[in-house]
């Protein structure tokens, strides 16, 4: 199977995006209408306690953005549409995410609640709450893959997505508000990337893509060394490290070693030829 359908037309897959973003602001508005911007934390903490808090770690760091890059890496020459339809949405999420922090700056749990109403896994965060990081790259993430395979194949990484916003709201750093809107912010940032890199193919060409995908090899290769506040997620982190940097050299660097620059480049050589000759 090859991605070159992602760029193709597809209304059923607009209007379900479409749904879930009506689905997260209903629940936005849901929460706006009873005017307790804190509403609903507490029972989800208390629902989460029943998986243990090593797996919420592990499933947050899933939202890190490095995390994904490392577990798409040995599928960006195969599915370079994909990569770059990620990489745009990923930067244009990102962007309105840390713009959102930065303005509104709402406290996060631990900064409200009493120690003893809160559970805390990793690192104690108290600031720029508004929305959930984790879960707009979570989100955003989804986007292509569901655009490219349909709801069939890709429900467990929608699924996992959604485990991503609940595990923030687990390891208390995030409130339900937070979440929902992280999950909207992702979709649509990660539907408007699709979009934008079916018309701007800057991102696949052929030294894009080898400056991009060098870009994911440095971020990756500092999995090992920075947990971002959740160190008992070492062992998973290195182990989406080695397979990162794996399917790097395994798909890039020996067939470079082997057959010379044009071998390895061969589909994205393909990739410009057809974007040429439309």
């Amino acid at each position: 199977m090859n991605d070159q359908g992602l760029h193709a037309k597809n209304p059923v897959f607009d209007f379900s995006i479409l749904g879930l973003v009506l689905l997260f602001a209903l629940g936005l508005g849901g929460l706006a209408a009873g005017g307790d911007w804190y509403a609903g934390f507490i029972p989800v903490q208390a629902a989460s306690k029943f998986l243990p808090g090593p797996l919420w770690e592990s499933l947050t760091t899933l939202g890190d953005g490095r995390v994904q890059l490392a577990l798409m890496l040995p599928f960006c020459l195969r599915y370079p549409r994909v990569f770059w339809a990620l990489v745009v949405g990923a930067l244009l999420a990102g962007a309105m995410s840390r713009g959102l922090k930065i303005w509104l700056d709402l406290p996060r749990p631990a900064a409200v609640l009493d120690a003893s109403q809160i559970t805390i896994i990793g690192a104690r965060l108290t600031a720029h709450s508004f929305p959930s990081g984790h879960t707009i790259s979570a989100f955003s993430f989804v986007v292509a893959w569901l655009a490219l395979l349909g709801w069939g194949r890709a429900l467990p990484i929608v699924a996992l997505a959604v485990l991503v916003g609940l595990s923030r709201i687990a390891v208390g750093a995030h409130w339900p508000v937070d979440v929902l809107a992280g999950g909207l912010i992702g979709l649509l940032g990660g539907w408007v990337g699709l979009r934008l890199s079916r018309r701007w193919r800057w991102g696949l060409g052929i030294g894009a893509h080898w400056f991009l995908v060098s870009i994911a090899v440095i971020a990756v290769a500092t999995l090992p060394f920075d947990g971002q506040g959740y160190p008992d997620t070492l062992p998973w982190r290195i182990v989406a490290c080695a397979w990162g940097l794996g399917g790097f050299a395994l798909l890039y660097l020996f067939p470079l070693l082997r057959g010379g620059w044009q071998a390895v480049n061969r589909k994205l050589v393909g990739l410009a030829v057809e974007h040429h000759s439309t």
